[in-house]
């Protein structure tokens, strides 16, 4: 396209068609990303459980039950965190390029995309343990889909977002 349209609009038109990228489906490759990231939100949320929370639970692999099995969760690949992180690290390409005209500002800003994502993602997780531990496994089910009009679904956005 450079070629044709001229190297200005090939520089104009990059960041564009730079985002395209993120349109692209993963598909098995995800695997790669989604269980080291389900492995840490679940042990992330086991420690804050136990040792900030005063809540028994117990993790094995990427299942979080109490310790008596009156609920359980599976943090499957869907609820790993891989959708918040790539829509948090395109908010957080668009708004670096947008605001800041040093590489530093954009590269900090852009590298805390994912520990927002994650930190979403485990407040998520928190919220739904705390309503199991407090009112079983039906209220834990009732915010994993979302609780009242999908709010909660909407947390690891709010989250990450806040702290742009």
């Amino acid at each position: 396209m450079g070629l044709g349209l001229g190297r200005e609009w090939l520089r104009d038109s990059f960041f564009p068609f730079f985002l395209f990228a993120f349109c692209v489906p993963l598909g098995t490759m995800a695997v790669s990303i989604t269980f080291p990231l389900r492995l840490l939100v679940c042990q992330l949320v086991e420690w804050i459980s136990g040792n900030v929370l005063q809540i028994d639970i117990v993790r094995e692999g990427t299942a979080l039950m109490d310790s008596a099995h009156r609920y359980q969760y599976d943090v499957a690949p869907a609820c790993s965190g891989i959708r918040s992180l790539f829509a948090t690290l395109l908010v957080a390409i668009i708004y670096a390029l947008l605001s800041f005209r040093t590489g530093w500002k954009r590269g900090v800003l852009i590298a805390s995309a994912v520990p927002l994502a994650v930190f979403g993602n485990v407040v998520r997780m928190l919220t739904i343990v705390v309503a199991a531990e407090f009112g079983g496994q039906e209220a834990g089910a009732y915010v994993h889909e979302g609780g009242p009009f999908g709010i909660i679904s909407l947390l690891p956005y709010a989250a990450a977002f806040g702290a742009f």
